[in-house]
């Protein structure tokens, strides 16, 4: 829901104490189309920049990023109340760690790929795969990571020789509009609003494809639109991350992982821990340990030093939050820790970390994804209980694995539905621009981040170069001669094993000999 003052204006609030923070013109459609066109000018004149004058770019753009780093964080950090270390952390860094791997790996990823023919009648063929730019690729963007997420995607999209226009999350729109500061030439634009602003920019001519972060609700609109113009997306829809703790992990270093995993952001990440699953003699202890350390977390306004866990993002995803425990309590959950609101004397969208145990299945807060402060802890019996519990959901974007045995690890990762599996540690790979990001069922489809990243925001073009001095034996004039030496060809390259080769050689000789005269002809 947009936070508005008046028509045509975003109003950004303070999450923690209701305060405006400032705020920003609503874009309408023909602005949005206008901000696309320009950008695809951009996009016309960047496409010819060498790889090494997109690297130098990325670097002035990294150093914008450091020069205002703390104008960024703070600016986070008021309109989504996290607190300033995770705006540092799951902001700047992150994006940063990207946008340096990306103008990095130009090169090794981008570069004219040459291909070899070992094909006996392609031997004089040079033929490349070329990375070429897509032109602009429209970002649609959440608001929980409002600076990091919009900012890394741009960063792949320009390194592969692209402009982006960027919608921000209309809870969000100054720090997103953070993103267009720091990158010159006009090769990221940001259009400001909710969900009007968003369809006219999927719907934009000039847009060659969508990178969409949110809700499966959302962006199933959005693939219905952009499939619509036949338009290529990249959808990261959320997840609900399961964690398996087998009884020999280091229980100390499991419940730490935990703490970060299910409450960090308060919560509201798509890749979070909302799903344990502990080994049954080990469940109690854990369940134990995990509350304790859960009722020490400081909860308070971000900008304060000390604080750990700032409050959710509105007063609609809190109401959220809450009748998802309501609806597990009242199917019989047991509340271990939290299941309300703290008394802090804020009149802001706080809410209690909070641990659950004894979930049914049924209840939507192990169907749906919380995007709160809130996880549930189940016990297993072996192995294969494990997995089944992990593996049944309807989403799957990341998993953790928690043992002292890898070949365990390697075992279950193999077993996981999820585009990312971390053992003894949970989501650290989003801020590591070599690891690919993506989800599988309801948690998308396509990567982020990665080759793969910068893959799908350019378009493959096969090249070839031929000197036209070598006949082409499949060309007219067509005849029996013709239909007997390539039944021989097939024969002896794709036969299995030299007695089939041989065999089809003698059998189609004539026709390799009427063949081999074809390119002998010139």
């Amino acid at each position: 829901m947009a936070r508005s003052t008046q028509v045509g204006e975003l109003r950004s609030v303070k999450p923690a104490t209701l305060e405006t923070v400032g705020s920003v013109r609503v874009s309408p459609p023909e602005e949005v189309a206008e901000a696309v066109a320009d950008a695809r000018l951009a996009a016309e004149r960047w496409a010819q920049a060498s790889l090494e004058e997109r690297r130098a770019l990325l670097g002035q753009v990294a150093a914008a990023v450091l020069d205002a780093a703390d104008e960024i964080a703070a600016t986070v950090t008021a309109e989504t109340g996290k607190p300033l270390v995770e705006s540092f952390t799951a902001e700047l860094f992150v994006g940063l760690d990207n946008l340096m791997w990306a103008a990095s790996n130009l090169d090794g990823v981008l570069r004219p790929e040459r291909l070899r023919f070992p094909q006996p009648h392609l031997r004089h063929k040079r033929g490349w795969l070329l990375y070429e730019p897509v032109g602009v690729i429209g970002v649609i963007s959440p608001w929980n990571f409002p600076f990091g997420i919009p900012f890394a995607q741009a960063a792949f999209a320009v390194a592969a020789g692209n402009a982006v226009v960027i919608k921000p999350s209309e809870l969000t729109p100054l720090s997103g509009a953070w993103v267009e500061k720091v990158f010159p030439d006009g090769l990221v634009r940001v259009v400001q609003g909710a969900g009007e602003a968003g369809e006219a920019l999927v719907r934009s001519p000039g847009i060659g494809k969508v990178v969409f972060t949110g809700s499966g609700e959302v962006g199933r609109r959005v693939a219905s639109l952009a499939g619509e113009r036949l338009r290529p997306v990249t959808l990261e829809l959320g997840g609900k991350d399961p964690m398996l703790v087998f009884e020999d992990a280091d229980l100390d270093r499991a419940v730490a992982g935990a703490l970060w995993g299910s409450f960090s952001n308060c919560g509201q990440v798509c890749s979070g821990v909302e799903r344990i699953y502990v080994a049954r003699p080990l469940h109690e202890a854990f369940v134990e340990e995990l509350a304790r350390r859960a009722e020490r977390l400081r909860i308070g306004r971000g900008e304060q030093f000390e604080t750990d866990l700032g409050p959710l993002i509105s007063e609609e995803q809190r109401g959220r939050v809450e009748g998802l425990v309501e609806d597990a309590v009242e199917r019989g959950a047991d509340v271990r820790l939290g299941g309300s609101r703290p008394d802090l004397g804020l009149p802001g969208w706080f809410y209690e970390p909070t641990i659950l145990t004894g979930v049914e299945r049924e209840a939507r807060l192990e169907r749906e994804e919380i995007f709160g402060p809130v996880v549930s802890v189940t016990p297993f019996g072996d192995e294969a209980e494990a997995v089944r519990l992990a593996n049944g959901s309807s989403f799957g974007l990341g998993a953790s694995v928690w043992t002292s045995d890898l070949e365990r690890a390697q075992r279950v990762t193999h077993r996981l539905d999820a585009g990312s599996v971390w053992t003894n540690d949970v989501a650290y790979s989003y801020g590591t621009g070599q690891a690919s990001w993506g989800g599988t069922k309801e948690s998308g489809f396509g990567r982020t981040h990665s080759k793969h990243g910068l893959y799908e925001l350019s378009r493959v073009k096969f090249a070839d170069l031929d000197r036209g001095r070598v006949p082409v034996p499949w060309w007219y004039p067509y005849g029996d001669g013709v239909l007997d030496g390539f039944r021989g060809m097939a024969g002896v390259l794709y036969g299995v094993g030299l007695p089939q080769k041989l065999e089809a050689a003698w059998r189609h000789r004539r026709g390799l000999f009427a063949l081999a005269r074809r390119y002998l002809s010139r």
